[in-house]
This record gives C-alpha cells, structure tokens and sequence, in this order.
C-alpha cells in the first residue's frame, strides 16, 4: 500500500463517524461506480451489492485499501476486501446474463493475505468470460496484482500504476509509554526468528527475506498476468515505484489509455463476440 494511503486508514475513526446509516449502503455503494444508470444497468445479484452490471458487463468496484475480509470500512464503501471481491467474481462468472467482466480500478493497494489467491481465480476466469481492468486513478500494490491478470488493462490519461513490492512497518518500543509500561518480547529457545528485531542487521536480514518471499510472487503473478517474463517486470516496471499514463503504457505495465465508458463499451462489444462465437460452437 502506498504510504498516503496508511496515513489516510489511520483515520478510520474519523471516517466510522461519517459513514452511512444501513438504509443508505445500498445508495452510498452504488455511489463507488461513476455509471449512469440506464435501461441496460442493474445490480449484479449474488455478490457483494456494489457491482454493476452495464450492457451485458459485469462492473466490479475494486476500491480504496483492500482488506482480506469485510469490516466497517469495506461496509460503508470506504475500502474493499477480497471475500466480496471473491463473490462479485463468482457471481459475474456464473450470471447468464452476464457476457463479459470489468475491474474498475481505483486503489492504493493493501494487506497481502488473500490478494495471490484472487489474482489466481481472476487469471482462471479469462477462460470462462472476458475479463479486462480499467483504473480510473491508482492501481498500486495489491491493486495492481489483481488488475493484471485481466486480459487487457487501461488506464485514464492520468493513471498511476505500479508499486509492485512488499512493505512491512514494524514498531521497536524504546521508551516506556504514557502509563510507565515497557514491555519486551522473549521469545522460545528454537525460534529466535519469531520476533526479529528490525533495529539489527540480523533482524532486517530475517524480514528482508520474508518480503523477498512475497514480492516473488507479486512478480510472478504480474508476469503471468500481463505475459512477460518475471525479468521484465522487475526491471521495466517500475522497480516499487509508479508510472503515469503513457509512460506505463510504454513500459508494458497496461495496454492503453481510456475513459471509462470507453473500456465498457468496448467490453460489451467483446462479450457480444464471445456470446456469439459460443453459440455457434454449440
């Protein structure tokens, strides 16, 4: 997650005071998706309740923070977690009258936990229907991971892509805190790697290695995904930073640039060709 997004989640609070009541979710859900509403628009039923489904495309919301389960903030809009993301996939996948599906971006990114297994159900439903991304802002970190397992990724002109890595922000209490308390950590005999002091070359090594595990398969994914070799990803894209725009696309990171209705639109096309080319093989 991009570090303005961590300060911005630290205020949480102030955002619970904001939130809705629950006769206004549904209202304040469908707010996320910047989709006028129309004859050929309606929910997607069975998932979340903040998809959309647009002229046969199933619009799915990926945004703010993303979270491995729902809480109060993925409730009341103000993020989104993997399990309803999970759902409104499944939901899309399995809805006939859905021909084609659509991650509409806009997120800095998130926890780890459950982001490897999505993107492995998203890569697995391009065999199933057409799917294909669109950021409308930021798609970092975790955000990124899943929008590049669709089949074609665009961006708006000002688009931010990339971020690819792991974090991880870990406190060393060196000073009692405001009650006089100090506490310490002892760990077992047989496992000093359980609590690693990061203030230490050994520590950061043991934490370093762990993040090297993950951002691995980060780059994998995002290989797998956009169909370049993990040395490409690595080098070309970004190294942990962003790109903007036609700069992402020059790098292989998205395939184009586009507004919005434009990637619906020219999905609802696709999924037109798709419904077709299956019933004439049957």
């Amino acid at each position: 997650m991009t570090k303005h997004a961590l300060r911005e989640l630290a205020r949480g609070v102030d955002l619970a005071r904001k939130a809705p009541t629950d006769g206004d979710i549904a209202a304040w859900n469908k707010a996320l998706m910047p989709i006028a509403a129309g004859p050929s628009t309606r929910a997607l039923e069975g998932g979340s309740g903040r998809a959309m489904v647009v002229d046969g495309v199933a619009c799915i919301p990926v945004v703010g923070p993303i979270f491995p389960r729902d809480n109060y903030l993925t409730r009341y809009g103000f993020a989104t977690s993997i399990t309803g993301l999970l759902r409104d996939l499944h939901a899309a996948a399995s809805d006939d009258g859905v021909s084609a599906i659509l991650e509409v971006i806009d997120s800095p990114g998130g926890a780890v936990s459950g982001v490897n297994g999505l993107a492995d159900q998203l890569f697995a439903v391009r065999s199933v229907k057409p799917l294909a991304a669109h950021s409308t802002g930021t798609a970092a970190s975790g955000a990124y991971w899943l929008g590049s397992q669709a089949e074609r990724f665009t961006i708006e002109r000002t688009g931010i892509v990339g971020s690819i890595g792991v974090v991880v922000c870990m406190p060393k209490q060196v000073e009692p805190d405001s009650g006089g308390d100090m506490w310490f950590d002892i760990v077992s005999s047989n496992a000093p790697n359980k609590r690693p002091d990061p203030s230490t070359d050994a520590g950061s090594e043991e934490i370093v290695a762990t993040l090297d595990a993950l951002e691995s398969q980060f780059i994998a994914d995002v290989a797998r995904g956009r169909g370049v070799t993990t040395e490409k990803v690595a080098a070309d894209f970004g190294k942990g930073g962003t790109k903007v725009g036609a700069a992402a696309v020059q790098a292989g990171m998205v395939d184009g640039i586009s507004s919005l209705d434009a990637a619906i639109a020219r999905m609802a096309r696709v999924g037109k060709s798709f419904r077709k080319g299956q019933q004439a093989a049957r």
